[in-house]
């Protein structure tokens, strides 16, 4: 023991609100479950036999009622893929009672449901093993942080690949300013855990829309991959997903995936629910994939492999990231579009685009372009995202002009192709 620190918090789990009780039997429901996959490309994992087998999942939440008898995990529990489970609030090993969160969570990482000939998938990883960390209680003690400290300590030294953890510490504790990778117990819990090979993902929050805004603790963190929520109805940051950067400057969240996920809770029920904790265990399923994928890399070269598969990559902003991971791009050499979709001309303060005709969209379709201007020094000073609908448009920086100087540069991604230049070229 090295020190002992005096400490005071309080967690909040990263889910939003439940949009409906129960979608079971529901036709939108089951596309949206496939959807919710397919946008980081299951079946590019599928056809592989990739399903996250020999990695080792820790979820730490606030409870996981009916896991031992839901039918969503029998898969897990019948070749005794459920490892170990250990209660941090009562320092005992059942976990299968309090928060239902915890279940839903799972269910995004490795549930399934076979009826008949027919499988429902709620999760990519299937074939992973999985520890479970009970951490939170429903009236939030102070003791929440020291929980989630040591779970890391128990997922080390039971083997475990990767954390995938839904909580957040805000404004209870914090300021905006102490979200800089070194302040919090659990940020500096995530990036040890890291240090350990262990690959951390953590949801950014949902303070998108409070005067919070920003992420919270552990996402904050350097090592740790935070998890941003975009709107299955339009690809978008969904209004509530917490924001980037960290108050030291640092690009987050690293990725992102829906906000908006189908789920199965207690008692075998089919949710539709909303949050960052539920974008974050889709990325965890993603993850245990990619690590089975690439067995001799480690946890940090696979953080920087999954930033790299980013559907926007390598643009970035502080609502997406690097966008949403696509396994197509992992089994593929050349990621980026390699041949222009767009023109663009910097005139004074006009930015004048000409887009390739066939990929405009008509009204009330989506085809977005991601803008940012960024810094020497990598910051961004704005960002921005439009919907295209004409083959040929302006757009007036005038707003921009104290923000230009001869350093900054353009960033520009559009239907596949990236394109970047200096606003003084």
């Amino acid at each position: 023991v090295k020190e002992v620190e005096a400490m005071q918090s309080y967690a909040t789990l990263c889910s939003y609100k439940k949009k409906n009780e129960s979608c079971y039997n529901s036709a939108e429901a089951d596309n949206h479950r496939r959807q919710q996959l397919e946008v980081m490309g299951f079946s590019e994992f599928r056809k592989r036999g990739i399903d996250g087998s020999g990695v080792r999942i820790a979820i730490f939440d606030g409870g996981f009622p009916d896991v031992n008898t839901n039918e969503v995990f029998r898969h897990i529990r019948e070749d005794n893929r459920l490892i170990a489970t250990w209660d941090f609030t009562k320092n005992k090993e059942f976990v299968f009672y309090s928060i239902s969160h915890g279940t839903m969570v799972f269910s995004n990482i490795g549930g399934m449901e076979v009826e008949n000939e027919d499988t429902a998938y709620y999760g990519m990883a299937t074939g992973a093993e999985y520890m479970l960390a009970k951490t939170e209680i429903r009236t939030e003690p102070y003791s929440e942080e020291k929980n989630w400290l040591a779970a890391v300590e128990w997922a080390d030294k039971n083997g475990a690949d990767i954390i995938s953890s839904s909580l957040g510490y805000t404004h209870q504790r914090y300021f905006r300013s102490d979200m800089d990778g070194k302040t919090s117990l659990v940020t500096r819990a995530g990036n040890m855990a890291a240090a350990k090979g262990i690959l951390v993902v953590n949801a950014a929050g949902n303070d998108g829309t409070s005067n919070w805004h920003v992420l919270g603790a552990p996402a904050d963190a350097d090592s740790v991959l935070t998890v941003g929520g975009i709107n299955p109805e339009d690809n978008f940051h969904i209004g509530f997903s917490s924001f980037g950067p960290t108050a030291d400057g640092r690009m987050k969240p690293n990725v992102c995936a829906y906000g908006d996920a189908i789920v199965v809770g207690k008692e075998n029920s089919v949710q539709n629910v909303q949050g960052t904790s539920f974008a974050t265990p889709l990325i965890s399923g993603f993850a245990a994939c990619v690590m089975q994928a690439n067995p001799d890399m480690n946890n940090m070269e696979i953080f920087h492999l999954i930033e790299s598969l980013g559907h926007l990559y390598p643009y970035f902003d502080y609502a997406h990231g690097y966008g949403v991971p696509q396994a197509a791009n992992l089994f593929t050499k050349d990621k980026m579009q390699k041949k222009p979709t767009f023109s663009v001309e910097l005139d004074q303060s006009i930015l004048r685009f000409k887009i390739k005709e066939e990929l405009v969209k008509p009204l009330g379709t989506s085809r977005l372009m991601y803008i940012n201007m960024q810094r020497k020094d990598g910051l961004l000073l704005k960002y921005f995202v439009l919907e295209v609908h004409s083959k040929s448009f302006e757009l007036s920086l005038d707003d921009w002009s104290e923000l230009l100087d001869k350093s900054a540069r353009i960033n520009i991604f559009f239907a596949g192709f990236y394109y970047s230049f200096s606003v003084n070229q």
